[in-house]
Order: structure tokens, then C-alpha cells, then sequence
């Protein structure tokens, strides 16, 4: 059975958008990274290729989402949480604490890292909040509430 999108067929894997089971709110874009997608990667629209997206760069202040799906190739749609609750992937290292702000890493693309309270102009570069507290580590998640500003 074909997916609709606006009255006309599309292909966009099982649906345009959508809610996922732990409360996050996804759209369906194509993986536009030049490989395979990786849960939690912080993501911003492409600037090449019309519906897609692509990895955001350390320090990005225009966020749309995280990548939902793992292994996903690149060209073929994949889902990104654009807002509600999500699994945000850490920069190496660094810990989550449960109610900090979240952002993207200034260090390394695609990744996201805590503050306590942002500035003035760092708040324009918000993820959301985290609604967990980890331990630093390698290719960490934590669970976070996105919405972005």
C-alpha cells in the first residue's frame, strides 16, 4: 500500500512523520551524511539536497533534530526527532546531569553537551533540556526533551 503525503504518493519508509513509543514527535527526512545514520546524532536541514539532512557541525546554532534511526543509509529516508523525548548522543566524555540545557558541542560535530544555564547568546542554540543524569563515556546517550528555539 503506497504512504500519501499531501493527496500525492510518496516514498518516505512507513510515513511522513509521526510519534514514536518514549513521546518524541519525528519527521522523515533523507539521511544526507554521507554514511550510515547514528542514533542521537545532533542534525540541521541540508543546505544541497531538498528534504534531507545532514550532520551538525561543532558549535551549530540551527539544530533541527536527532536522528532516531540507527544505520539508516545514506540517500534513503530516515526519522528525526524534532521534538518531545528523545535519545541525544553525548560528546565523548561528557557527563548529562538531569535538568541541565542541552546544546550542540562546540568540539565535535554531531554531538551534544550540558550546561547548567546558558547565556544570552548561547540560548539561541538550544537542543532542550536533559531528563537524565549519565556518566562521560564513548558514544553515550541521554534521554532528553527537545525543543528548539
Amino acid at each position: 500500500m503506497p504512504v500519501y503525503c499531501d493527496g500525492r504518493p510518496c516514498d518516505r519508509g512507513s510515513s511522513s512523520g509521526g510519534m514514536t513509543s518514549e513521546g518524541g514527535v519525528t519527521i522523515s527526512l533523507i539521511n544526507k551524511t554521507g554514511s550510515a545514520s547514528v542514533k542521537g546524532t545532533v542534525v540541521i536541514a541540508s543546505t544541497t539536497i531538498d528534504d534531507a539532512f545532514d550532520i551538525a557541525s561543532a558549535g551549530e546554532v540551527q539544530p533541527i533534530g536527532v536522528v532516531l534511526d540507527d544505520g539508516i543509509a545514506d540517500g534513503s529516508y530516515c526519522r528525526v526527532v524534532i521534538s518531545g523525548r528523545a535519545q541525544v548522543l553525548l560528546e565523548d566524555a561528557a557527563p548529562a546531569t538531569r535538568g541541565y540545557w542541552v546544546e550542540v558541542a562546540t568540539a565535535t560535530a554531531g554531538r551534544a553537551t550540558m550546561l547548567a544555564s546558558p547565556n544570552a547568546v548561547t540560548h539561541w542554540a538550544e537542543l532542550g533540556h536533559c531528563l537524565e543524569s549519565v556518566a562521560g563515556g564513548t558514544d553515550v546517550l541521554a534521554w532528553c526533551n527537545l525543543h528548539f528555539n
